[in-house]
């Protein structure tokens, strides 16, 4: 499930890895190894909170206090957030039926909407069956077709060009806590609902932390392949596609069913996160599809400049959100630990 929230266009069509990585050259094996302990840190920290509180509410999960309002304000600010989830993915699906068939963004966007919708209303039991079916396959064809892209290259990779970052992410460690940032928006509310839905707390733990460190695997593996012709994941919409179909056109064909999958896991995921605070709203599956529709509009202005300047922007918002986290974790680790510290050490006794 942690995966599965990061692990759409963006990341594997390594669009996301090389404008937050890859462009800093060597710089970005530094980059992707700091996120790996940050995806790590937070999925852990947020499945705890999960688990000891036992909610999936973004607010309580996230802001330390008892301010109800402040909690609900933060709350539906993570949702319009994640609503965004469903702006970029209905473009990345755009991007991607115009790259490989030359067709309309229009029947790409829109066949990824009609998905998310219909999947999303089915709840979190529907979610979580499409996840174990797909997340398997797709971080395994990820793996095999960059490692023969890697393996058919020849000489050692030139890390040492010069390509523009995003003018909100111009160095290395910003950009790295800027994607982190910006994807945990869209973790907090699947890996707290996957942790109170495990069979244990020990397994919505390990989870987590798994999660973290095979996402930072991945984009190291990602990121290896792309630096083997960086002209071309410079100027590519989605690189990893263009790197498959110069291994074969079967490739080609497999990878863009791949991509297709992991943009509908991911769209998937975050917004049904954004649907959480609909749930027991009066007619929310008419709310759910008019949301739908609507970020498909907003979609409609490119993928690429959405991973340029929207993601780096909403990360800055994301910061903040990871600050308050851990602050709302420190508290509540320290409230049950004097819990269970009171029950064996009780004054009197």
């Amino acid at each position: 499930m942690y995966v599965g929230a990061i692990m759409g266009a963006g990341f594997a069509s390594g669009r996301e890895i090389w404008q937050f990585f890859g462009v800093f050259g060597t710089w970005g094996y530094i980059g992707i190894l700091l996120v790996t302990g940050l995806f790590m840190m937070v999925g852990f920290m947020t499945s705890k909170i999960a688990c000891l509180m036992n909610t999936n509410d973004m607010g309580k999960v996230v802001v330390p206090g008892e301010n109800r309002f402040f909690k609900n304000l933060v709350a539906n600010f993570m949702g319009a957030i994640l609503f965004i989830a469903i702006v970029t993915m209905s473009a990345a699906g755009g991007a991607l039926f115009e790259q490989q068939f030359g067709l309309s963004r229009l029947i790409g966007g829109a066949i990824i909407v009609c998905l998310v919708i219909a999947t999303v209303i089915g709840g979190f039991d529907r979610v979580a069956k499409v996840f174990r079916l797909v997340m398997p396959v797709l971080m395994t064809v990820v793996v095999v077709v960059s490692a023969a892209v890697i393996a058919t290259s020849e000489g050692t990779p030139d890390t040492s060009g010069t390509f523009a970052p995003s003018p909100l992410a111009a160095n290395w460690w910003l950009a790295a806590v800027v994607y982190m940032a910006y994807n945990i928006l869209g973790v907090i509310p699947i890996v707290a609902t996957a942790s109170i839905n495990a069979k244990s707390k020990r397994h919505s733990y390990s989870g987590a932390v798994l999660g973290g460190l095979f996402l930072g695997a991945l984009a190291f593996i990602l990121l290896n392949a792309l630096v083997r012709d960086m002209t071309l994941s410079d100027t590519m919409a989605l690189p990893m596609l263009a790197f498959a179909g110069k291994l074969s056109p079967t490739v080609n064909v497999v990878y863009t069913v791949v991509l297709f999958f992991a943009i509908y896991a991911s769209a998937t995921s975050n917004f049904y996160g954004f649907t959480l605070r609909m749930i027991k709203e009066p007619h929310r599956k008419l709310k759910i599809i008019i949301a739908a529709w609507i970020g498909f509009a907003c979609g409609l202005v490119g993928f690429t400049r959405l991973v340029a300047y929207l993601f780096p922007i909403t990360g800055f918002f994301g910061v903040a959100i990871v600050v308050m986290l851990i602050a709302n974790f420190i508290q509540i680790s320290r409230k049950k630990s004097a819990e269970i510290l009171d029950t064996f050490v009780r004054p009197g006794v």
